[in-house]
């Protein structure tokens, strides 16, 4: 099966994930961030652009396979629950995905995760991203 709208791919770290090419906002390099205290590891801060105050996710560390080194770019996601920047290491562009859309796991972020989808780069896990921004706004 393939999708019909296309999905922007990135890398964090060895992993390759995709969001709906419609809720990628932009690419942006991440700066200097305000912690916040108390908040998971996979939280590394907040910063603020563009009048609003985004959240930067790590996927890494939110999937369980940290990076040695700290990502300098982030995808914005948008949904109508909010924003939010993810690390990415590489964005690849926009890329029609085959494969499956299975759920990827049952709990935790893999219940957020889609897969395993194709691309020429490689597998991608599709983040099913309105479901995952609830699951962080639930879980932080």
């Amino acid at each position: 099966m393939a999708d019909a709208h296309g999905h922007l791919l990135f890398a964090c770290g060895s992993s390759l994930y995709g969001v709906p090419a419609d809720t990628a906002s932009e690419v942006v390099n991440v700066p200097a961030l305000t912690r916040v205290p108390g908040a998971p590891s996979h939280l590394l801060g907040v910063f603020a652009h563009r009048g609003e105050v985004l959240p930067v996710v790590d996927l890494s560390r939110l999937t369980g396979k940290p990076l040695e080194d700290t990502a300098r770019r982030a995808v914005v996601v948008r949904t109508p629950r909010g924003a939010v920047a993810l690390t990415a290491t590489r964005v690849l562009g926009v890329s029609t995905l085959e494969g499956s859309f299975d759920r990827l796991g049952e709990s935790g972020v893999h219940q957020h995760l889609r897969g395993p989808a194709h691309a020429e780069q490689g597998e991608v896990a599709v983040i099913d991203t309105q479901t995952f921004v609830e699951f962080l706004a639930s879980a932080g």
